[in-house]
């Protein structure tokens, strides 16, 4: 488990109002312009440290942001000596610093270590490949001065939000992690809870301690701290990066699924009021999921077995497609009546409301198919063989069909 408190070094002499933290692996291209960018727009008025923390990069990013503060030291130093009037490239309120870590070893293992040295009193994180807009910086500062108990967050989703060049595999990674996030954790008044771009004061994060491998720290102070601060959202357009390449690939998604369980089982810890209760609850939610699937076994089979009655056997010669199209249909049906009277144990037979839920059944099915195509599709394109994207395909679409007929078909809560 990671503590910032175990770490902080607060010069109270010297302290800032704000401390800009960026994670930093293989990005030479990027660094100089973005820290000249980062000072351009930021009020003169304001106090702020750029603190870079670098992951031993083997393109020599860590040792670039060295002579970058070497060059601006000598300026400021030229600058006194020769008394000099003209404006300076650099805000002499601004002072920069880099963190060397001897190894790779997660970013948010990399964001508490440099929160943990910051003197700001203030946090505000950014990524280093111009996916988050220098020019965005001065208004969430503003909004730290307006607001000063709250995390202010760059969101894509809020209205005025966009993201722009990213390829679709990312853009359907992206939007589906997010819905994950606010639907599974219960975060659904946060429009961007997988934001890498916000700010917060740092004495929001006394008493938390870090306990998941996953890519974006947001959500885990999201989760923990969610009674205890507000969250507030402005919109601001991603841009996919010019130079160098996307940290995103297969393990930091397994790490994505692996924190949010965490993150679920902190939460239901945290409101748990009876322990007998909740198990009672899991037991329940486990007991449908059965159900569930067994039902969707004996579907399958239905369908096979209809289609091959009616294509050769003793019912009919039907083409193959008609066949198969009404062994979908009885399956289907099938699946409805026996998860709506067994399963979810539902017994109200009004018709406007039979209908309805069987449309809605048919809809969850079918959202079911094409998440299981999407899924192989981004698995297999990442390099993964087809035989595991099979699988994973099935496992996410099944899980997902569950859970979707849970909530919208039966309106009842997905967690019990």
């Amino acid at each position: 488990m990671l503590n910032v408190n175990d770490t902080i070094q607060q010069n109270r002499d010297d302290q800032k109002f704000v401390s800009i933290i960026i994670p930093t692996f293989n990005e030479s291209m990027n660094i100089r312009d973005l820290l000249n960018q980062i000072q351009t727009h930021i009020p003169v008025e304001t106090n702020v440290e750029i603190i870079i923390v670098d992951d031993n990069s083997p393109d020599g990013t860590g040792h670039i942001v060295e002579k970058y503060i070497e060059e601006k030291m000598n300026m400021q130093d030229y600058d006194l000596k020769t008394e000099s009037q003209s404006k300076s490239d650099f805000n002499k309120n601004i002072s920069i610093k880099v963190i060397h870590r001897k190894e790779k070893a997660g970013l948010i293992a990399a964001l508490v270590n440099g929160i943990g040295s910051s003197r700001g009193k203030n946090v505000l994180i950014m990524d280093a490949d111009f996916s988050h807009p220098p020019e965005v910086i001065n208004r969430m500062i503003s909004e730290l001065k307006k607001q000063p108990n709250c995390i202010i967050v760059g969101s894509r989703y809020v209205r005025g939000g966009a993201i722009n060049g990213m390829p679709l595999k990312r853009f359907l990674l992206s939007v589906g992690a997010n819905f994950i996030a606010r639907h599974g954790l219960s975060l659904r008044n946060v429009y961007d809870p997988m934001s890498g771009f916000f700010a917060f004061p740092k004495h929001a994060l006394e008493d938390v301690e870090f306990n998941t491998n996953g890519f974006k720290i947001l959500l885990e102070i999201l989760i923990k701290k969610k009674s205890d601060i507000c969250v507030k959202e402005i919109p601001y357009t991603f841009k996919d990066r010019k130079y160098g390449q996307s940290k995103l690939n297969l393990p930091i998604i397994f790490d994505y699924l692996k924190a949010v369980w965490k993150l679920y089982r902190y939460g239901r810890k945290s409101k748990r009021q009876d322990t007998q209760s909740e198990k009672r609850r899991s037991v329940r939610f486990i007991s449908k999921a059965a159900r569930f699937y067994t039902v969707g076994a004996s579907g399958v089979a239905l369908n096979y077995l209809v289609s091959i009655l009616l294509s050769n056997g003793i019912f009919g010669s039907l083409g193959y497609l008609q066949a198969t199209a009404i062994g979908i249909a009885v399956s289907v049906t099938t699946n409805f009546l026996l998860n709506k009277f067994w399963t979810f144990e539902d017994k109200n037979v009004e018709t406007t409301r039979f209908i309805k839920q069987y449309g809605m059944f048919v809809g969850c099915s079918s959202l079911g198919i094409l998440i299981q195509f999407l899924s192989i599709y981004l698995l297999s394109e990442s390099g993964m063989s087809y035989d595991i994207s099979l699988l994973l395909g099935v496992s996410i679409a099944s899980v997902s069909n569950f859970l979707f007929n849970k909530k919208l078909t039966f309106k009842e809560n997905i967690w019990e």
